[in-house]
């Protein structure tokens, strides 16, 4: 299951996806809210990436919110229990952020095309259905959809060192950053943050990037968004100037790169000097 931080990370994302989805409360009382959940859980599958459901969200503004409902791993796969092919189960959790619990429904996908495996219709959803996400909205699939399963993003970062300068006992380093995708598609939605462990500070961070460093334990920590990262496009996202000790022989990164249709890249990807 996912820690805190990457939970704040699905938090802060403020929009709902291909492979994350918002809802104040999980509804599984009736057999129409079972069938609801099922769809979900096949759509978000179904983008062949590990998924979330994300409770504890209020509709439209994204604020956070208490749960009123509350379930077990086990009784979310029940539901789910033979009614999927291939089979599926879920992971669940309950977690404290900042005051406000959240239920995470995390979902794997990892071997979609998943399908509706009834014997009879069961609360709008039919046998043989394949339901996929377009955007933030479950829809039964295209041909193009099914294409799209089996094709994807595949973002690149790599940088260069611009300039160095001696200043005083410290040295300003000036690194550009390039983002390519070397997928088989345009990434959509791509979030991209860069924090620095060893670094005195953040001179100036590259135009369109905000500062989260407070959302990082005040380690300098830059993070840029971009719509969309065409097939074979190189993206320049700028210098960014890291003032550092004048022996440091390298500068330890930790990079999350993320895309609604690629599986999402974490870790560490340190720049030598």
């Amino acid at each position: 299951m996912i820690t805190q931080n990457e939970l704040r990370d699905l938090l802060e994302l403020k929009r709902e996806g291909p492979t994350l989805d918002y809802k104040q409360d999980l509804n599984l009382e009736a057999k129409e809210d079972e069938a609801e959940f099922i769809k979900d859980v096949l759509a978000l599958a179904n983008s062949g990436y590990p998924a979330y459901i994300v409770t504890g969200i209020k509709d439209k503004t994204w604020e956070p919110i208490d749960i009123s409902k509350h379930y077990s791993q086990v009784q979310l796969n029940q539901i789910l229990q033979y009614r999927t092919d291939p089979p599926i189960s879920v992971e669940y959790a309950e977690m404290e952020l900042n005051g406000i619990t959240h239920g995470i429904v995390k979902i794997s996908g990892e071997n979609p095309p998943y399908l509706v495996m009834l014997k009879d219709k069961f609360g709008g959803i039919q046998k043989g259905t394949v339901f996929v996400r377009n955007i933030d909205a479950n829809e039964g699939a295209r041909r193009v959809d099914l294409d799209q399963m089996y094709s994807r993003a595949e973002l690149q970062l790599s940088h260069n060192i611009k300039e160095r300068k001696v200043v005083d006992d410290s040295m300003d380093i000036n690194v550009e950053f390039i983002l390519r995708n070397n997928g088989r598609m345009a990434a959509t939605f791509v979030r991209l943050s860069i924090q620095f462990n060893n670094i005195e500070r953040i001179v100036t961070r590259p135009r369109g990037w905000h500062d989260i460093s407070h959302l990082r334990n005040n380690v300098p920590t830059i993070q840029l968004d971009e719509n969309v990262v065409h097939l074979d496009e190189r993206l320049y996202l700028g210098g960014a100037v890291l003032r550092i000790g004048k022996d440091t022989k390298e500068i330890e990164t930790f990079v999350r790169l993320y895309a609604a249709n690629m599986i999402p890249k974490k870790g560490r990807d340190d720049i030598t000097l």
